[in-house]
C-alpha cells in the first residue's frame, strides 16, 4: 500500500480508500465489515463515507465496525461529507451553518466518534455564502468536532473563490 499526506497536513493516509456508498444497500453490515477488515489487513487506513450514502446507513455500519474493536478508531482516518438532502425540511440540505451543524452531529453519532478526521463539503451550494460555510468549518475545528475540512465536487473556480475571498477565514489563516 502506498501512503501520502492528507493535503498540507502531517496526517498520513493510504492512497486507496474503499468506496462505502453501497454499505447498507448492496452490501449488508456483515459484508461491509469483511470489506473493511480486508482493506485494513492490506494496509489501508483511509475510510471515506458521507451522510447521504444509504441515508446514513453507511456511517452507521462503519460506526459499528469501529465499535467492535476500539483500536480501529485510532488506526484509521475517517472522512465523511455533507451537502445533500437528509430529510424533507428546507434546511435539511446545503452547506449552511444550520444544516451542517445538525448534519455533523448526526454523522458523529452514527459513526460513534467524538471527532471526524476529515469533514468535506460534498458539493457546491449556490445558495449559501461561502463565508458562512467557512466560519462553520472553522468553529467546528476549534470545537474539536473535526480535525480537518475539505471540499469534494467543487470546480477549481469555486475552490479559488473560497480560498481567496476577501476577509474569509481561509484567507486569514494562510
Amino acid at each position: 500500500m502506498e501512503y501520502r499526506k492528507l493535503g498540507n497536513s502531517g496526517t498520513i493516509v493510504s492512497h486507496l480508500s474503499p468506496g462505502t456508498m453501497t454499505f447498507g444497500k448492496e452490501a449488508d453490515e456483515a459484508t461491509s465489515h469483511r470489506l473493511l477488515d480486508d482493506y485494513v489487513a492490506a494496509g489501508g487506513n483511509f475510510i471515506d463515507t458521507a451522510d447521504v450514502y444509504s441515508m446514513g446507513a453507511s456511517e452507521t455500519i462503519i460506526g459499528s465496525w469501529l465499535k467492535a474493536d476500539a483500536s480501529r478508531a485510532n488506526s484509521v482516518v475517517i472522512a465523511t461529507k455533507a451537502r445533500f438532502p437528509m430529510g424533507e425540511g428546507r434546511n435539511d440540505v446545503g452547506i449552511s451553518r444550520k444544516h451542517l451543524r445538525s448534519a455533523l452531529d448526526a454523522s458523529l453519532k452514527r459513526l460513534g466518534v467524538e471527532q471526524v478526521d476529515l469533514y468535506q463539503m460534498h458539493a457546491f451550494d449556490a445558495v449559501t455564502p461561502l463565508e458562512e460555510t467557512l466560519r462553520f468549518l472553522d468553529d467546528a475545528t476549534r470545537n474539536g468536532k473535526i480535525a480537518y475540512y475539505g471540499f469534494s465536487n467543487f470546480t477549481a473556480r469555486q475552490l479559488t473563490k473560497a480560498v481567496y475571498r476577501p476577509n474569509s477565514m481561509a484567507t486569514s489563516r494562510r
